[in-house]
């Protein structure tokens, strides 16, 4: 048997045998891990249900519905329509033009749809086969490839053919922005890829990313509306940004937007790239024409265009919602903080610690102060509800919304997985510095999408005693979390039990958090 105390700082999982390292892990592992560990099973199916909650099809059958001829999309009815037709892109798409074409069945005239790569797995191979939407793969992790500009240029070839009698939906979810690229001439899909990957890797906001995408395609920013004109247009919209912006989910295709280069030239000074951008996006931001495209277009009234009727099917209040619901069942009193998580997840590591440690205390001043100061919204009615939780029941907090993780590192991970690291080790800082436990506390975060950063988890789950596990093996989990490898901690941790691995989910409403604080 290996001997635990020869390891040092700078061992690593890598080391020793995987599975000896499990065995140690069991033995070694101190009773309040063990307690903690229990959350793990509970909070991977509470995620896994909450997904299956937001699944597209489902949605898709709440606003539609057509009868003796009668279309009528959240009660709006469409006469006189000649043809349906439909296009779509995103990683929920292909449950909702499966759905969409079971309510129309041979009415849909012609649909193409844009997905992820891989997303088929989730779905049956022969009910794919006999449906007459063309699916086309592409954007693998989420960047845009040359499949997915085939499937944008053949959208973009249908929707330009339409007639003032005919109808288009518009299938829109997260994801949408990397399947639907056809960058403005002469920028080339790579120039644009590398500047937008380079964007998101400087912590740029999914806000700062769309805008400059919006800047530098033909077909976001309300391109695809336009082309689209006459023909009437029914975009139904599964929200995977914070605060359901429909300007923003996957670069607003169909909602009217009003070009300003200047704010993307701002963007990429902010992050330090503008100097480097290529000359053919220069020449795109830098053209004082752009931003009068928009106003060019006539059939404007209020900021919206006047045949477009914009539709949000779903968004994560489903998903907390039910999330809250299933927890209540189980015993647990639970709360609903905010659906508005955004900043750094090293920074948000650091607030969700703070508020296990202070509630598992029950130091409700330091909770209010705490909550006060954060930096995302709070759920209406929050702040008084935490505070009146009794600090004696076994307590779950809900979080949603999308933060941004800024890469240094040459590791392997998502920010989901590094929030997770990086809250257990914020909460390992504040139990060594105390001769007070603070309790069972686990955080799970993942991705609805079921895909975290490029890696094929969709988060992970972490407990209170995980450092001070490391520290019993000679393993330092520091070194990971600064490298950006929070994968690879992940997988080789209790032989990658900590994962949460579904696969594409085939829906996708943001990030969930769930926050476990029970006392001891």
């Amino acid at each position: 048997m290996i001997n635990v105390l020869k390891f040092t700082k700078r061992t690593t999982f890598r080391d020793a045998d995987h599975y000896v390292l499990s065995c140690l892990f069991m033995r070694v592992m101190s009773s309040d891990t063990c307690k903690a560990n229990g959350h793990m099973s509970f909070l991977k199916n509470l995620f896994e249900e909450t997904v299956k909650a937001v699944q597209p099809a489902e949605l898709i059958k709440n606003q539609i519905k057509y009868s003796n001829g009668h279309l009528s999309v959240n009660n709006r009815t469409y006469p006189s329509v000649k043809a349906y037709y439909a296009v779509g892109f995103g990683k929920a798409v292909l449950g909702m033009a499966l759905e969409l074409e079971k309510i129309l069945e041979a009415r849909l005239e012609r649909a193409i749809v844009t997905v992820p790569r891989g997303v088929f797995e989730k779905y049956s191979e022969p009910l794919v086969k006999r449906s007459t939407v063309r699916f086309i793969q592409g954007a693998e992790n989420n960047i845009p490839d040359r499949d997915a500009e085939q499937g944008a240029k053949e959208i973009k070839e249908l929707v330009e053919g339409l007639g003032e009698e005919d109808l288009l939906f518009v299938l829109i979810s997260g994801g949408g922005s990397a399947l639907l690229p056809f960058p403005k001439p002469p920028i080339t899909l790579k120039e644009k890829q590398d500047i937008i990957k380079r964007l998101s890797r400087s912590g740029a906001s999914i806000h700062e990313l769309n805008n400059v995408r919006k800047q530098l395609s033909l077909l976001k920013g309300g391109g695809l509306a336009k082309l689209a004109y006459p023909a009437r247009v029914v975009s139904l919209i599964l929200s995977d940004v914070v605060g359901d912006p429909l300007d923003i989910i996957a670069s607003g295709p169909t909602v009217y937007w009003r070009e300003d280069p200047q704010e993307a030239i701002e963007i990429l000074k902010k992050y330090d790239l503008y100097s480097e951008v290529p000359t053919s996006i220069k020449e795109i931001l830098n053209n004082s024409n752009n931003s009068n495209k928009q106003s060019q277009f006539p059939y404007v009234c209020e900021g919206k265009f006047t045949h477009v009727h914009n539709v949000l099917i779903g968004s994560n209040r489903i998903a907390t919602g039910v999330a809250k619901l299933l927890a209540e069942r189980q015993d647990f009193q639970c709360i609903v903080i905010s659906r508005k998580v955004e900043g750094n997840v090293n920074k948000l590591a650091e607030i969700y610690a703070q508020l296990a440690w202070c509630f598992s205390k029950q130091e409700k001043r330091q909770i209010r102060t705490l909550l006060e100061k954060n930096s995302f919204d709070l759920e209406k009615g929050a702040m008084d509800e935490v505070l009146r939780l009794d600090g004696l029941k076994k307590t779950l907090f809900i979080f949603a919304g999308e933060p941004t993780v800024r890469v240094t590192g040459s590791g392997k991970g998502g920010r989901n997985q590094q929030l997770v690291l990086a809250f257990c080790l914020e909460l390992n800082k504040r139990i060594v510095l105390s001769t007070a436990k603070p309790g069972n506390i686990s955080l799970l975060s993942a991705g609805t999408d079921g895909i975290d950063g490029p890696t094929d988890a969709a988060g992970a789950v972490g407990c209170a005693g995980l450092a001070a596990t490391c520290a019993q093996l000679g393993i330092d989990p520091e070194t990971y979390l600064r490298n950006n490898d929070s994968y690879s901690f992940f997988s080789e941790f209790l032989a990658g039990r900590c994962l949460i691995k579904i696969g594409h989910t085939g829906t996708n409403v943001m990030d969930l958090h769930f926050l476990i604080v029970e006392p001891s």
